[in-house]
């Protein structure tokens, strides 16, 4: 593999470890190509594809692998570029979603649809549908399913339709798939031997899913999956839509591809086969989301096709550690012992571990000088107790923690969950949905002042709900508070308050108008007039109430296609219910678009992540404590990958999907994790393990030989 400084083609194949340079290499090149792309020809001859010469119209096509990293990447290109450049930045699936949206005429006319705007499922609306459509074959299965094991089943159904559309399958080979690796889909485990009864229902689940897709595609749905699948087997082949593409684009530049869905190469190699500039860049340690649509080995073929560079430098620690931990890992009985940059915090329970955490990183930042955006904590997984003990305790000492990219049910938040109990107390038929402890909390968090203080303490809100609150299927209400006995002990401030909200109620309700539009219109109303007017929002708070928004918005415009489309007609004031019992759920995230900071400096914060989040963000910190160190989640990365991925990868042999080949994988991606968080490590790693986990049990992972290989120095350094 040639040098950097060897690089003499137009098609460039660069690899290189983490925090090596190869992003910054990516942007010098799309920098040249830019300056010397006004009277250039690609390698001096006529694109096979393409036969029009490049004009200045032309964009550059570039791609990363998420969101984040896709605006990183374009603020570093327009900055490079002075504002001069054209260039598209997107991520592979949102460029193939916009591609599908833009043709969706062309591929209508392919599989005879009719032809209308196409609408986007989010994935909670989505579960919603199929649920319904599923609903009379999954009663034949008398499987007794129900609640969270029907929704698991649900949507382990609807991902496999999604990593068949990103690996290039076609939704017809699905079951074939399961069934060559002995996968059960009503488990999610590995079978061994014959079933019949399960590859009946296997069968059946692929028509399931077909007649999911039929459903969706002829009344304009959209989802992941089907947007894959319509890319690669209809649009990308299609003579009309490559002419388009190379008209548009006279290069490609992609960053990690080792992330990139399976039909990404196919994409990739249009541009190389057409003999057009292209670069991409890849991170043997990478395969962040191997398990999560992408195909790292696939992807990698793609070298073969351009002059391959390698960046010999190494980020961070790796230098130090990176051969060493890769040998305590497999052969820890041969291995050279663990230098001092990585250290370990143990403890017999969860909670004493947390507390010693704590410690050390108070003295980090009050001994050593250590500023707080230096420090992150990473864990293979993140409890809710963990995680309020850290952001509590960090934040009592005036230490704050931040955690990355969070992104939290609309219904854990108060901020979602008091305007969801007003549009319950205000419509009609809702009241089943409403808990006493809720309509405290709406009192409560509608009380709010300018200040920051609340008008309707927590104990008389309470004392309110008893007395005042009338519970009712069809028609609940708040009653005067002089219905209280003694209703002076509440004082003139919680009555005063009491009753602003209340009347406020009863004019809404004068006026209630049941569409989709007037119950926008009152949640709207219901904002502005509590929150935006009288409060001081924070970011958090803020993109709660408009993913709430959103997704009712969502709703309706899902349900009047519907209406549109099945020629039905439905009471709006009977739509409402399932509205509300659907943002009750834990489907909604709050923040699906985490925030971007525009801001290039640090937050003066501990950085909180899991290694998913960590390394798919591709941060880079001082120091690192890596949480439950003694935990097996840290050999699945601390995400749950999606059942029967490995079925679906390109070089899937066709045997059965065995323990030893989840054993393999596992252990391949432990070493990536560790190697990946080495080279974004700069100073120490701390290694937190407690003999206990959360809920009990003893941890035995797999990163003990590095705990143990650290105990034993410490206790040399003693003797």
């Amino acid at each position: 593999m040639a040098k950097l400084q060897d690089s003499q083609g137009q098609q460039l194949w660069l690899s290189g470890k983490s925090c090596s340079g190869k992003t910054t290499y990516l942007v010098q090149q799309i920098q040249r190509h830019h300056a010397a792309r006004g009277d250039r020809r690609v390698l001096g001859q006529t694109p096979v594809v393409f036969q029009a010469p490049q004009s200045a119209q032309q964009s550059m096509l570039v791609l990363a692998a998420n969101n984040r990293n896709q605006r990183e990447l374009a603020d570093a290109i327009q900055e490079a570029l002075q504002g001069t450049g054209n260039f598209v930045s997107k991520t592979p699936l949102g460029f193939m979603a916009d591609e599908v949206v833009l043709f969706f005429p062309l591929v209508c006319d392919v599989l005879n649809l009719r032809s209308e705007f196409p609408l986007r499922l989010r994935p909670e609306l989505e579960q919603k549908y199929a649920t319904e459509l599923w609903a009379a074959t999954l009663e034949s299965w008398e499987l007794g399913l129900s609640g969270r094991s029907l929704s698991r089943l649900i949507r382990r159904l609807l991902d496999l339709l999604q990593l068949a559309g990103a690996a290039g399958v076609a939704p017809e080979d699905i079951g074939t798939r399961l069934t060559g690796g002995q996968l059960s889909l009503l488990s999610g485990t590995i079978i061994y031997g014959q079933d019949d009864l399960l590859a009946t229902l296997t069968e059946e689940a692929t028509e399931l899913l077909l007649a999911w897709r039929h459903w969706c595609l002829e009344r304009g749905f959209l989802t992941y999956g089907i947007i894959y699948e319509l890319y690669w087997r209809y649009l990308l082949p299609n003579a009309g839509y490559q002419k388009h593409l190379f008209q548009h684009f006279d290069s490609i530049w992609a960053d990690d591809v080792h992330d990139y869905p399976a039909i990404a190469k196919d994409l990739c190699e249009l541009f190389l086969d057409a003999h057009l500039p292209a670069m991409f860049t890849a991170n043997p340690d990478g395969h962040t989301r191997l398990g999560l649509n992408a195909d790292p080995n696939y992807l990698g073929t793609l070298a073969t096709k351009c002059q391959q560079l390698e960046l010999e430098t190494t980020g961070g620690l790796a230098t130090t550690l990176g051969e060493i931990l890769a040998e305590q890992l497999t052969q820890p009985q041969f291995s050279n012992s663990l230098p001092t940059t990585i250290q370990s915090i143990q403890s017999l329970s969860r909670a004493s571990l947390l507390e010693k955490v704590i410690i050390e990183i108070q003295r980090l930042i009050k001994d050593e000088w250590v500023q707080p955006e230096d420090i992150a904590i990473i864990a293979p997984g993140l409890d809710e107790v963990a995680r309020y003990t850290l952001m509590r305790s960090l934040g009592a000492s005036g230490i704050a923690v931040e955690p990355l990219s969070e992104q939290r049910p609309i219904y854990s938040s108060p901020w979602g969950r008091s305007p969801i109990t007003l549009l319950a107390l205000l419509y009609p038929h809702c009241g089943r949905l409403i808990q006493t402890s809720e309509v405290a909390e709406l009192l409560i968090m509608l009380s709010q002042t300018v200040a920051g203080e609340y008008r309707i303490d927590p104990v008389r809100a309470g004392l309110l709900v008893d007395y005042c609150y009338q519970p009712d299927p069809d028609n609940p209400q708040l009653l005067p508070a002089n219905t209280m006995p003694r209703g002076d002990r509440l004082g003139y401030q919680v009555t005063t308050a009491y009753e602003d909200i209340r009347q406020w109620l009863n004019g809404q309700k004068s006026q209630l108008d049941p569409s989709p539009l007037g119950v926008l219109t009152t949640l709207d109303e219901a904002i502005r007039y509590f929150f935006l007017n009288n409060l001081s929002l924070s970011y958090e708070q803020l993109a709660t109430l408009r993913e709430l928004t959103e997704t009712c918005q969502h709703f309706y415009a899902g349900d009047r296609r519907l209406q549109t489309h099945d020629g039905t007609q439905i009471s709006p004031a009977s739509r409402l219910p399932e509205l509300i019992a659907l943002l009750q759920r834990d489907l909604i995230s709050t923040n699906p678009r985490p925030q971007f900071t525009f801001n290039r400096a640090q937050k003066p914060t501990v950085t909180l992540a899991t290694i998913f989040q960590y390394r798919a963000a591709k941060l880079h910190h001082r120091y690192q404590f890596w949480l439950d160190a003694g935990s097996r989640l840290w050999e699945q990365g601390g995400a749950a990958t999606l059942f029967g991925y490995g079925v679906f990868q390109r070089d899937w042999d066709g045997e059965p999907w065995s323990m030893a080949a989840e054993t393999r994988q596992n252990q391949q991606r432990l070493q990536h994790i560790v190697q990946d968080l080495v080279g974004r490590c700069g100073d120490k790693i701390y290694l937190c393990h407690s003999d206990l986990s959360v809920n009990g049990n003893e941890q035995i992972g797999p990163l003990m030989p590095l705990l143990q290989s650290t105990q034993e120095r410490m206790i040399d350094t003693v003797n």
